[in-house]
């Protein structure tokens, strides 16, 4: 066993060698290996700011409803299936949003609708960051307009005319959109070319549509190198002044710098969690657009915003907008509390709470799928173990982020099964645990 444990000692620092030498070789040659992300089209001033906000919005999973009315969650490890079908949609031209005549009663008769593919996002967005997304022009009485399913119906594809809605499932309202110059054939064979097809359904759960694998889901494991943001340096580009005017004090497991004024920056070094508060200035806007973007601004101020990065929540009432990193279409967990990274927008301030730690580099691995049940065997262990389903009120598969025991460099991600409970997340196993049940 030890002799075994050597071996993969060794084979793990192997693989992490040429993974630096992989990661070195990208870093040092830009324009061959970094994909070109600046959108001629935009007409935005900065075009890099908005094409990474273009990313960090985008749709999270897309689903596809057969003629038959069997439902498909579809996606591409080799390319990315979201970004193909944007690169689509974004040769479109939309019309203006007009109610659709969606209600409670009938929500999911139009969600479960065959013939169709809905790109979800995990949480309200606004018409005009979708069409900064999609780079669609949105009229201006039409953008500060929130749905999170984008419901394109697939009848007739060889026309150039045809129907999208612009769904919101917390409501159960939405809009309907006339989209011209639309390429059917180019989604059909995205759609077609996709290799993982999942089946589910979409049922209510505290009456909104939540995604239930019908089967066993097989996942891939994987782990990623990481890697740390420097205190030095966060401290000069948050705090946005001269060093000698910021002061620092230990405090337990933690660094606290202030500048006397404004702004707070508390480094815990045992978690690797970073607090910055920021009180120089205010925020009075309330419209849907407006927060997400100066979010978005505030996650800016972290430097390069990781390619792997997605939009996840947003809740109005406490201003607050999380983003997650996603592996494979699935968002990442227990890497913090909150999330990647939780932004909230005051009225006395904004406040920053994020990770010192980024995925970095994935590493070679031959480990086998993990195979998680079925939704309705989750949620029947839940309420077996006593919890009730109206505080239920999401059921997620992800990746548990997790230190690899041979390298603390490494971070391994564990598939396994998230619920929403109580406003917050925590594993299956951390649920049943609280019970007694595991």
């Amino acid at each position: 066993m030890k002799s075994r444990n050597i071996v993969l000692r060794i084979a793990l620092l192997t693989m992490i060698a040429i993974s630096l030498i992989f990661s070195w070789l990208i870093w040092t040659n830009n324009a061959r290996f970094q994909r070109d992300t600046t959108d001629l089209t935009a007409k935005q001033t900065d075009t890099t700011t908005v094409q990474k906000l273009s990313e960090v919005y985008l749709p999270t999973e897309v689903v596809y409803t057969d003629k038959t009315g069997q439902k498909q969650l579809l996606s591409n490890r080799k390319e990315n299936l979201v970004d193909q079908l944007r690169q689509v949609i974004k040769t479109w031209q939309f019309g203006r949003l007009k109610t659709a005549a969606v209600t409670s009663k009938n929500y999911f008769t139009v969600i479960n609708q065959a013939n169709t593919v809905a790109l979800k996002y995990p949480s309200t967005v606004s018409a005009q960051i979708f069409g900064n997304a999609f780079r669609q022009s949105i009229k201006r009485t039409d953008r500060q307009k929130g749905f999170n399913r984008v419901l394109i119906l697939l009848d007739h594809h060889q026309r150039q005319t045809g129907k999208v809605y612009l769904l919101n499932d917390k409501t159960r309202k939405g809009y309907r959109v006339t989209v011209k110059k639309r390429q059917l054939t180019k989604v059909l064979k995205a759609l077609n070319q996709a290799p993982t097809r999942l089946a589910i359904t979409e049922q209510p759960l505290n009456g909104e549509p939540q995604v239930f694998y019908q089967n066993q889901v097989k996942v891939t494991q994987y782990s990623y190198l990481i890697n740390k943001q420097n205190a030095t340096d966060l401290m000069t580009t948050l705090m946005k002044r001269n060093s000698t005017d910021v002061t620092s004090k230990e405090s337990g497991h933690s660094t606290i710098y202030n500048d006397g004024n404004y702004r707070t920056l508390r480094i815990n070094h045992k978690q690797g969690t970073v607090n910055f508060e920021d009180y120089s200035q205010t925020n009075t806007e309330k419209r849907l657009t407006p927060m997400l973007t100066n979010s978005f601004k505030e996650l800016s101020r972290l430097g390069t915003v990781p390619v792997n990065m997605r939009y996840f929540y947003f809740s109005p009432s406490n201003r607050t907008v999380v983003y997650r990193s996603y592996v494979e279409g699935y968002p990442v967990f227990n890497q913090t509390d909150f999330g990647t990274v939780e932004v909230q927008l005051l009225a006395t301030g904004n406040k920053l709470d994020f990770s010192v730690y980024n995925l970095q580099v994935p590493l070679p691995s031959d480990q086998s799928a993990s195979t998680l049940p079925s939704t309705q065997t989750v949620l029947t262990e839940l309420l077996n173990a006593g919890y009730s389903e109206k505080n239920i009120k999401r059921i997620q598969v992800g990746y548990r982020w997790q230190v690899n025991q041979g390298a603390s460099s490494v971070i391994d991600l564990v598939p396994t099964y998230y619920v929403l409970m109580s406003k917050k997340w925590q594993s299956l196993d951390q649920w049943l645990a609280a019970t007694g049940v595991n």
